[in-house]
């Protein structure tokens, strides 16, 4: 029995796609994003896509008692694969001009992942930040939404054909309590790991779920048709949906308990709206908005790497109306794709079983070469000089403290004659590899407490820019966190601490104080007398400068426009009021500080003349990236902190 078409569902896919789109895109429109929320556009695919699947296959179980995985799966990987391995193909040539070697290496991984319907799990564990700035930057962040539906077609057709094998009259008691076991984790997770609650289909199958009882109802008691009802419920979800869209942010515990307002709202409209007779119905039955619906699997693959390589291509930042145009180039891939690959792959009278396996499995071979060419040749080093790579680099022989980062019992050398604490963010594990490296020799246990964006502060404040505490390795920054750094350095009377970070940056952004009753200027404050009150050596750096651009990048597209050498670096550089501005409110903080062990190290001694701070100069990289010093200035600054600790400190060898 075929089941009937909704054109409402496309319409919600509409909202979906555009409520995504428009959040990647961050347009600002006076001032204000409105689409800061629109994240929530994956949570609205995940209701219909639990809702739609499950009406197909307890369809086919109610009828036939049985479920054909093979003609499930053939029927999903026809919608899923062919314009999928099409824009991997598509964007590799972009790849290859516009990606730096390290940058390439880990976008082959992430294409490799999706394809092995892993690409959450990877995400995860390579720690990237969905909504951060470096995430615009990785062209298929976004396919880790397709590694959750994935990996729910897999395994929930196998759990239907056992649940109604054995237990059939507690099929929908089942589906209830997954529900509710993967909401209450999810929620329990969200301040607890957020990338892990983000990524992962544990903390997703809810949404799924919701979908899946939408279907059940709708198999066993049909469509509730009650005109009130069918009037009223569509509005309150559509209300439902555009408050998240609005007012939802970066510091919405997500998924959690609030994300049942999205959610609940898709599945009002879903379970309420009567196609084309109720006004919401209506409206998102009309055909500009059905058309969009009907692309927007081929409009969400498509926006995303659009928008990062060309984030990537221009170094500058872009405007609202380069974003409307890159809008409008997805659009019209979109319509292209769909009718040139999507509508062909999924006729079956137009490709047969036999003929779409061989084509997929060509395609297939051809993508996984591709990316198995890019980490065999090491991200294709040659394209962007040797010169540049060799800055790039780590030198041989420097001291590996990846494992360092995030973790509060990284330690070298021993206490002869007393302890080092080390403690920030990223910026000064950089500095720290450096310092380790010249002084672990010289009698002193240095210890490293490093982790992303967590400058070092009172234990009552979350450190994470947009308060979104993790427990994963790097990136751990939160209450406790800030706890341990405390206590470990207690323990150890009358040490060395050197400290430093964006400062400027949390001060801009602000952290949120858990008691809420202190800001985080008091907070730094507080933090650094207590220790010097306690007879500790305290040391500060000042904030480094930050053009605003991933200056590497910016060499590597000087390179490929032959604008410069390959085996020159330019001189970068950027107005010195630019960066003393910025960083004027976070120096003012610091220097407030009166003490005879209190010290400041000011980093634009190593950046800035009296005009200008150099991001590279006299054939060496001053910054890496966007922010983090290079390898050369790292060793210039942890040669002043060595010399400062030996002539200024008084310390012995």
């Amino acid at each position: 029995m075929k089941l009937p078409y909704r054109s409402e569902i496309d319409g919600l896919r509409t909202i979906a796609v555009l409520s995504v789109i428009l959040y990647h895109a961050q347009i600002v429109v006076f001032g204000h994003n409105f689409f800061k929320g629109g994240f929530v556009g994956v949570d609205i695919f995940f209701v219909i896509s639990g809702y739609l699947i499950s009406r197909i296959l307890l369809r086919e179980l109610f009828d036939k008692g049985k479920i054909s995985l093979i003609e499930f799966y053939e029927r999903r990987a026809r919608r899923i694969l062919p314009i999928l391995f099409t824009i991997f193909i598509f964007f590799s040539p972009f790849a290859y001009r516009y990606l730096l070697p390290d940058n390439y290496i880990e976008y082959a991984q992430s294409i490799l992942s999706a394809t092995a319907f892993g690409s959450n799990i990877f995400f995860y564990f390579t720690n990237a930040q969905y909504g951060a700035e470096s995430s615009l930057l990785q062209p298929f962040l976004h396919t880790w939404s397709l590694g959750v539906e994935e990996q729910f077609y897999i395994l929930f057709p196998i759990l239907l054909l056992l649940a109604y094998k054995f237990t059939k009259n507690h099929l929908i008691t089942i589906i209830a309590v997954l529900i509710i076991f993967s909401l209450q984790y999810a929620d329990w997770l969200s301040t607890k790991n957020t990338q892990l609650n983000f990524f992962m289909l544990t903390s997703r199958l809810w949404e799924l779920g919701i979908g899946s009882l939408l279907a059940f109802y709708e198999l066993k008691h049909g469509r509730i048709k009650n005109e009130l009802l069918n009037q009223t419920m569509p509005l309150l979800g559509l209300f439902l949906i555009t408050y998240s869209v609005v007012f939802f942010s970066e510091q919405t515990p997500h998924p959690s308990f609030i994300t049942l307002l999205p959610t609940i709202g898709t599945a009002l409209i879903i379970l309420y709206s009567i196609n084309k007779m109720d006004l919401v119905g209506k409206v998102l039955s009309l055909k500009p908005i059905v058309g969009i619906g009907l692309i927007s699997y081929s409009m969400y693959l498509w926006h995303y790497p659009i928008f990062a390589f060309a984030r990537i291509g221009d170094t500058n930042g872009l405007h609202n109306d380069e974003k409307y145009l890159l809008i409008v180039l997805t659009l019209v891939l979109s319509v292209v794709s769909y009718f040139l690959i999507e509508k062909p792959f999924r006729n079956k009278q137009y490709l047969n079983y036999k003929k779409f396996c061989a084509i997929i499995f060509g395609i297939l071979i051809m993508v996984i070469s591709l990316q198995l060419a890019v980490l065999y040749n090491d991200g294709y080093k040659k394209r962007a000089g040797r010169i540049l790579i060799n800055k790039i680099d780590p030198p041989l022989g420097i001291v590996d403290i990846d494992h360092c980062f995030g973790n509060v019992d990284c330690e070298f050398g021993d206490n002869k004659n007393g302890v080092i604490f080390i403690v920030g963010d990223s910026i000064i594990q950089k500095i720290s590899s450096s310092f380790v490296q010249r002084y672990k020799n010289h009698g002193y246990k240095i210890i490293l407490m490093n982790s992303s964006a967590c400058y070092f502060t009172t234990s009552e404040f979350t450190s994470w820019m947009g308060d979104k505490p993790r427990f994963i390795p790097g990136n751990t920054c939160d209450e406790i966190f800030q706890r341990i750094r405390h206590q470990k350095i207690t323990k150890n009377k009358e040490s060395i601490i050197i400290m430093g970070g964006m400062l400027d940056a949390y001060l801009e952004g602000g952290f949120k104080d858990v008691r809420g009753h202190k800001k985080i200027e008091q907070g730094i404050l507080d933090n650094i007398n207590s220790f010097l009150e306690e007879n500790y050596k305290v040391v500060v750096l000042t904030p480094s400068p930050r053009p605003g651009y991933n200056v590497s990048r910016k060499i590597y597209s000087k390179i490929l426009d032959k604008k410069i050498e390959k085996e020159a670096l330019p001189v970068l550089k950027m107005p010195i009021l630019e960066h003393t501005n910025r960083i004027h409110k976070a120096v003012n903080l610091l220097k407030s500080i009166n003490h005879r062990n209190y010290f400041i190290m000011n980093l634009d001694d190593f950046f800035c003349d009296s005009k200008y701070c150099y991001l590279s100069n006299e054939g060496e990289l001053y910054i890496q990236d966007g922010v983090h010093p290079s390898h050369f200035m790292a060793d210039k600054i942890s040669d002043s902190l060595v010399d400062f600790i030996n002539n200024v400190l008084k310390i012995k060898e």
